[in-house]
């Protein structure tokens, strides 16, 4: 099998394909990075996401990871828009154009948050300034973007929402380094009140699922486009995972959690009729 692999140095991708690789999957890696590991089975690409890559005819399935705004609380609307949307639907276009439609396409739970908010009816002025409110938004688009594309070019497209993946390798800033880092060096670690509930997810259980979604023989009864919650129906509320992580590095300061802010008050929680479900494994 060989995949058309987009954000391919990201904290998720660059996981996916270390795995890909030791299952005789051929991989072309698209990326920004110039300098790239020599790996077996990696022919890495440096450029653009939205160029007319000739290695998208070679391709049998397309893995869209590169994403604008995950990591960035307060993106800018303009630059997650341009990418999240314009160019990766330019993306989409030259894979239907060099006839490769089968779509694994990684995006995230906060979707459903725009997507209650729309079926309420009411998306208030304190919401649009909520963190990740313009990542969600431009990835809620840019799903709706794939699903019309795949009815209408009969692409087997299949969008994998992703909730909180933690572990090995992810980047600095986030909850499960930070909370290590400051349990290991003995100081106090400030943080939101952690009233959220999320499904946490370790990353090599994620990537496991992710290889299964390349199967497009596999069975089931929805006909595309497909939408998938990636994770293991286990819910925990932001504080128990990190009191988790905390007890195990046996520190002995403390975790200062704050009030309960107004976007603090509602959960990602999964739903079960979208639910993909993968190992679970206790923080």
């Amino acid at each position: 099998m060989n995949i058309f692999i987009t954000g391919s140095n990201g904290y998720i991708a660059r996981n996916f394909i270390k795995k890909a690789i030791n299952k005789k999957i051929k991989i072309f890696a698209l990326t920004r990075k110039k300098n790239n590991p020599k790996l077996k089975n990696v022919k890495w690409l440096v450029g653009r996401i939205d160029k007319n890559w000739k290695e998208l005819k070679k391709s049998d399935v397309l893995m869209h990871f590169a994403t604008v705004g995950a990591y960035d609380k307060y993106v800018d609307f303009k630059k997650a828009y341009e990418f999240n949307l314009i160019k990766s639907s330019k993306l989409l276009i030259n894979a239907i154009n060099n006839n490769c439609k089968k779509w694994v396409i990684i995006s995230t739970n906060k979707e459903e948050k725009i997507l209650r908010s729309l079926k309420q009816k009411k998306i208030n002025s304190t919401f649009l300034k909520e963190p990740h409110f313009n990542y969600a938004l431009t990835k809620y688009i840019f799903s709706d973007l794939c699903k019309s594309y795949s009815k209408i070019f009969n692409v087997k497209c299949r969008i994998i929402k992703l909730f909180h993946v933690y572990g090995r390798d992810e980047p600095k800033q986030r909850l499960w380094p930070l909370l290590n880092s400051h349990a290991k060096n003995n100081k106090d670690l400030k943080m939101t009140s952690g009233h959220q509930k999320y499904d946490f997810n370790y990353i090599d259980d994620v990537i496991d699922g992710l290889i299964t979604t390349l199967n497009f023989k596999k069975k089931n009864k929805r006909s595309f486009p497909q939408e998938w919650e990636l994770a293991s129906g286990k819910n925990m509320s932001v504080k128990q995972f990190a009191i988790k992580i905390w007890k195990k590095n046996k520190s002995k300061k403390k975790i200062l959690f704050s009030k309960i802010k107004k976007f603090d008050s509602s959960n990602y929680l999964i739903n079960k009729k979208k639910l993909w479900r993968i190992n679970y494994r206790q923080p």
